[in-house]
Order: structure tokens, then C-alpha cells, then sequence
């Protein structure tokens, strides 16, 4: 799950190069979920028990913090594993150490291509003292597994990895292609991971599924961010006459008030109404000083529907709205930092997938819900690939000391995952 975003947009890059995932004419559809479920004994049987747990402890003893990431730990993990059970691996590096992996199997008659996308950077533990075990040690204790990654996302990428040998024991799809994308970079936005592949036309599917964790949840729909960086310039004064001056501190107080209070226009039914926050302030610089300048940082998050521009046009508002209470005081944008909503339709066919498989897996109707989060979602959104958001594990341990996700979770994971590779794309001698 990232944090800031970033300053250039998203694209995708004309035709896809030679060996990337096209996407097929054959329509994508799922499974049953009574087909599925008739599956899932020899899909259960199939799943490496016995490895999944070592498989994630390898993947969190990988110290892969972003900044500076050095996914190339992790994938040096995966790509073995991978390789093992019959996928073709490409890795690509845009800077040293800064590796993402495309590892594809192709089945045997023509189909759709399903990808799987997680990150294998992780962000900073903090305090060792607030972990339970330390941080990277990936201790396995009372049925949980400890570390930063467990849940985002070293855990849900074990979940996939183990599902995809599932279906490799299985003979592998019988039809399509299934593609496991996993990535550097995304906790500081995929600049250099899933939106370098995305801009090279190297992420194609009919469908895709990003494993962050949502407690196994259907999410459809994320929200975007705009990161904005607000100067203030007023006129300095002595302080024992303010009058004579105008403050910028007291223009951003009360600007701070102003966003953070407002009811914006834009409503989305899954992730409710847009919000805006002031992460950072900084002004004046003496206490016997009418300050002249002050800047602060907005975070103002976007649901599907808003644009950079209307993002944009609505905070100048507000800003000039304060501003007409401060006369002296002048503001510019000294930069502005976008990442786009995105959403996929409830009536996609990776909706319907995912669906399929949760209820066959659990027995449940899968709970839909929206992430406030912003994860790489977007760039395959962007790049016109209908794309689900579902994983094992709490969000809520995301980014938290002592995290950790449970052995239950793990393998209730992998087989969701192998499910739903399953359900789109068969395995050899199944029938459906």
C-alpha cells in the first residue's frame, strides 16, 4: 500500500513488445462457483503445504525498505520457485537493485491472460521495541507469522506463488495465460516498478487481481491523491504592531481549517466523500516577527470521478476563499504531485471471478468494499485492464509495528488465488 504520490502520470506505452501477455479474443469468463468448489480438493491438495510457510519467512528475512528498496533480495526468492514449477521469468531492473519479475505459463488451448500483481518493497519497521520478534526475522509464533511485509505484502505474494504451483501440480492452465507480475517500488508510488512496466506496455491481461491485503474482501474501487505544496507569502512586520503586516502563518492556520473542514462535491458509494489533510507546515522564522512566508503540504484524496484538473480547480478555491480574509497575503502552488482513482465495474468479469472463488472458498458472499489506500491498481486501470483488489490478511496491520498474518490466513490465501487461476483459466483434464 503507498503513501505520497507522484508527479508524472500514468501511461501505457502502443503495442506490447515481443513476449509480453496480449490480450486474447476469446471472451474471459469465470467459473461457476459449484465448478470451482468441485475443484478445490484437488486444488487444496496440490497446494505446497509445507513450504508456505518457509516461503513467506524468506520473503520477509529480504530486507527490501523503500527507500532504497533492493527488491532484487526478494526476487531472488521468487524467481527459483517460479522457474521450478514451469514459469518463463523475465526481470527488469530501470536502476540497480530495483527489480520486478513477469514470470508467465501459457496453457495449452487459446484463452484469456489473468495477472496477478504484488510489490515486494516494504516500508521502514521504526522502533524495534515495538515489535513482538524483530521486524525481520519472520518468526512463526502461535500460528502467526511476525514481520514487516507479513500482510503488505510479503504474506498475500507466499499465498500467490504457492497457488500457482498448485495449478503447475495440476498440469497448468488448460487454457490462456497466467502472469504473476511482482514488483519494486510501490510504497513510493511504482515509479519505478508497476508504472515503468505499465509505461512499456509490459502489463497486458483481460483481467487482474493485486493481492494487497483486504481480509479476503472484494475491492473494486480505490482513491486517488493529489499531494499539494502550498507557498504563502504575506508582508513582515514588527510583532509588536501586526496590523502594519500581514501574516502568512495566520492565513495558513486558518486555510488549514478551511480544507479540512470543507464538504467536497464528489461522492462515491464504495469509498464515500473525498478528504483533505495538512501533513506538514512550516513558517516564520522569529517570535517577535510578523511571518511574510509560510508553506504547508496538502493531501487532498480523490474518489473515481474527480481529475487532476477539478481536484485542482476546487483547492484554488478554498485557498482563495482564505485568502480574501487576509489581504497582503499571496499563494502559490510550488508543487503539485497526482495519482489517479480508479474503479472497475461491478459487472466485469474479474468481478464476477473473484466472486466466484471467495464463495466457493469460503462459503460467503465476498464483502465489497473500496480502499482509501492508493495501490498500483491504478497503473492497470490506466493501461485498460479490468482490475480487482483481494488478499489475505488485515489492512489494518499495514505499515504497523508488530506485524504479522496468520498460518490460516496464509493457506486460506493460497487457495483463493489458486481458485481463481482455476476458475479463468481451467487446469489440464479439468473439464469446466
Amino acid at each position: 500500500m503507498q503513501e505520497p504520490p507522484r508527479d508524472e502520470p500514468a501511461s501505457s506505452a502502443g503495442p506490447a513488445p515481443a513476449g509480453a501477455p496480449a490480450r486474447t479474443a476469446v471472451p474471459p469468463r469465470a467459473a461457476a462457483p459449484a465448478a470451482i468448489r468441485a475443484l478445490l480438493p484437488r486444488l487444496e491438495g496440490a497446494l505446497p503445504r509445507q513450504e508456505l510457510v518457509p516461503l513467506a519467512q524468506a520473503l520477509i528475512r529480504a530486507r527490501t525498505v523503500n527507500p532504497p528498496g533492493g527488491e532484487a533480495q526478494a526476487a531472488a526468492v521468487a524467481v527459483p520457485w517460479l522457474q521450478r514449477y514451469g514459469f518463463d521469468v523475465a526481470t527488469y531492473e530501470p536502476r540497480p537493485g530495483r527489480t520486478s519479475l513477469i514470470a508467465r505459463r501459457q496453457g495449452a488451448e487459446p484463452g484469456p491472460t489473468l495477472l496477478w500483481c504484488g510489490h515486494l518493497d516494504v516500508v521502514e519497521a521504526g522502533d524495534p521495541a515495538g515489535w513482538p520478534h524483530p521486524p525481520f526475522a519472520g518468526v512463526l509464533d502461535g500460528g502467526r507469522i511476525y514481520g514487516r511485509g507479513a500482510v503488505d505484502m510479503k504474506g498475500p505474494v507466499a499465498a500467490a506463488l504457492a497457488a500457482a504451483a498448485a495449478v503447475a501440480r495440476l498440469g497448468g492452465p488448460r487454457r490462456g495465460q497466467l502472469v504473476l507480475a511482482l514488483v519494486a517500488d510501490e510504497e513510493a508510488m511504482g515509479r519505478h516498478g508497476a508504472g515503468w512496466l505499465a509505461r512499456r506496455g509490459l502489463l497486458r491481461a483481460d483481467g487482474a487481481i493485486v493481492g494487497e491485503p483486504t481480509r479476503l474482501h472484494l475491492v473494486r474501487a480505490q482513491r486517488g491523491a493529489a499531494w499539494i505544496h502550498l507557498r504563502l507569502q504575506g508582508r513582515p512586520a514588527h510583532a509588536a504592531v501586526p496590523h502594519l503586516g500581514a501574516s502568512a502563518v495566520a492565513a495558513a492556520a486558518r486555510l488549514v481549517l478551511a480544507l479540512e473542514e470543507r464538504v467536497w462535491d464528489a461522492f462515491h458509494p464504495l469509498l464515500g466523500p473525498p478528504t483533505a489533510s495538512v501533513g506538514r507546515i512550516r513558517g516564520g522564522d522569529s517570535p517577535n516577527r510578523v511571518p511574510e512566508r509560510c508553506e504547508l503540504v496538502i493531501d487532498r484524496r480523490a474518489v473515481p470521478g474527480e481529475t487532476a484538473g477539478s481536484v485542482r480547480q476546487e483547492v484554488e478555491a478554498v485557498v482563495a476563499e482564505v485568502l480574501a480574509r487576509h489581504p497582503g497575503v499571496t499563494a502559490a502552488i510550488t508543487r503539485w504531485q497526482w495519482a489517479e482513482p480508479a474503479e472497475t465495474p461491478a459487472d466485469a468479469a474479474i468481478v464476477e471471478l473473484v466472486r466466484a472463488a471467495g464463495l466457493a472458498v469460503t462459503g460467503q458472499d465476498m464483502p465489497e468494499a473500496g480502499t482509501v489506500a492508493v495501490t498500483d491498481m491504478r497503473y492497470l486501470v490506466a493501461a485498460g485492464i479490468p482490475t480487482v483488489i483481494a488478499g489475505p490478511g488485515r489492512p489494518d496491520l499495514a505499515h504497523a509495528p508488530g506485524e504479522f498474518i496468520t498460518v490460516d490466513e496464509l493457506v486460506q490465501g493460497a487457495l483463493f488465488y489458486a481458485a481463481a487461476f482455476a476458475g479463468w483459466l481451467g487446469v489440464a483434464g479439468w473439464p469446466a
